[in-house]
């Protein structure tokens, strides 16, 4: 399924689309296969189903933030009406075609009422899309006697309101919209934006917000959008400068201010937000928290024996199709490295190829240098979703033998 090939179909077909997005690492993914494939089949009359690739077709799966495997996505129109990510979702492909087919694909909003004809409303919004959420993107701009942008939006019943922008003009015609009336915000801009143009949107429950020139105090305005309930803020490039270890403190205040907003991916219960707030060396994403820890002591004179302690989450394994060498758990040293192993890393035994809970790796190495720095690449699977590998770049400085 190449880029053009995906467009086209979208663009020509007239029965709804289901794109399975999957790799061939992904276990889950061959899983779903058959059952897929029965289900195309059996709902043929009102469904194409089509594959791609996530690793094939990187394109694709950016366009849509694709970060785990499987996942499914239900276009109608050409455009996405639902997303569901695992293999446990073709029950709900059909709800959602019994929706799609009830309210008829392609249904558009009543025209008004031909023996009282009212002047068209004036909008910079147009409505784009149907289904169980309808996308609002810009449209021609008309302004009042002052020059701002008039808007006027209407939704149909039951449905949800998304705006897409791309520049400050663009937002800024949302100035006159009524706060409760976009569910959803998606800010795309090379320009800065006037964040107080989207803390007055208070009926807000979905935000992703790129923009330059965010910093701390901006981002913490959002706390005033009590009703998000997903938030995606672009973080700094730098991640060691000041600017933006002061933006990561405001993403934990977020957390606490906005309990129920899941923010760049991340939730916790209340019980469990402290996890959101703490600093966790070897902390990565996707596929739930991978912890990891580095510890080396020297045996002689250029030789050190490495430790490595990699913690997976509950219901998680690490698993042998991501790794290239083989292994649940992919060890190799950074070009140029200083050290080299001697002899190969020791895992602990895994008849069915797969690691759970806390892993220990131990690694002979020899070589010259004040610190160890390691490359670790693990696949998680976590619930019956995969994920792709998991980089991790650990150092530590070992210590001297007793």
């Amino acid at each position: 399924m190449s880029r053009a090939h995906f467009d086209e179909i979208l663009a020509d077909e007239a029965r709804p689309v289901l794109v399975d997005f999957s790799a061939e690492w992904c276990g889950p993914c061959g899983d779903l296969a058959p059952e897929l494939e029965r289900f195309a089949q059996a709902e043929q009359d009102r469904l194409r189903v089509v594959s791609v690739d996530f690793d094939a077709h990187p394109e694709l799966s950016d366009r849509y933030d694709i970060e785990s495997l499987p996942t499914l996505v239900l276009f109608a129109d050409g455009a996405p009406v639902l997303r569901l990510a695992g293999p446990d979702g073709l029950e709900k492909v059909a709800a959602g075609l019994d929706a799609l087919y009830t309210t008829g694909p392609g249904a558009a909003p009543a025209e008004p009422d031909a023996s009282n004809p009212a002047p068209p409303p004036k909008r910079s919004l147009v409505l784009c899309g149907t289904g169980p959420t309808v996308t609002i993107k810009p449209a021609a701009k008309p302004r009042d006697e002052a020059g701002v942008p008039e808007v006027t939006i209407a939704v149909p019943g039951g449905h949800s309101a998304v705006a897409e922008v791309r520049t400050a003009e663009e937002l800024h015609a949302l100035a006159g919209v009524c706060p409760d009336a976009l569910d959803g915000l998606i800010i795309s801009s090379e320009t800065p934006v006037d964040l107080s143009l989207v803390v007055r949107l208070t009926g807000l429950s979905f935000l992703e917000l790129d923009a330059p020139g965010l910093d701390a105090g901006q981002v913490a305005r959002l706390s005033a959008l009590r009703r998000l309930r997903h938030l995606q803020v672009e973080e700094p490039d730098d991640e060691y400068d000041d600017g933006a270890l002061a933006f990561e403190e405001a993403i934990r205040a977020l957390h606490v201010s906005l309990p129920d907003t899941e923010i760049n991916g991340q939730w916790a219960s209340r019980e469990l937000l402290h996890l959101l707030t703490e600093e966790d060396q070897g902390v990565q994403e996707p596929g739930g928290v991978v912890e990891a820890a580095l510890e080396a002591r020297h045996r002689g004179e250029g030789n050190v024996t490495a430790y490595l302690v990699l913690t997976l989450p509950e219901r998680a394994h690490a698993f042998t199709p991501g790794s290239t060498e083989g292994r649940p758990v992919s060890v190799t040293l950074p070009e140029g490295s200083s050290w080299r192993f001697v002899g190969e890393p020791v895992f602990p035994h895994a008849a069915d190829v797969q690691v759970t809970g806390a892993v220990l790796i131990a690694m002979d190495l020899v070589g010259t240098g004040d610190c160890l720095d390691l490359e670790v690449s693990v696949q998680v699977c976590q619930d019956g979703v995969c994920f792709p590998p998991i980089e991790l770049y650990l150092t530590c400085v070992p210590v001297p033998a007793p």
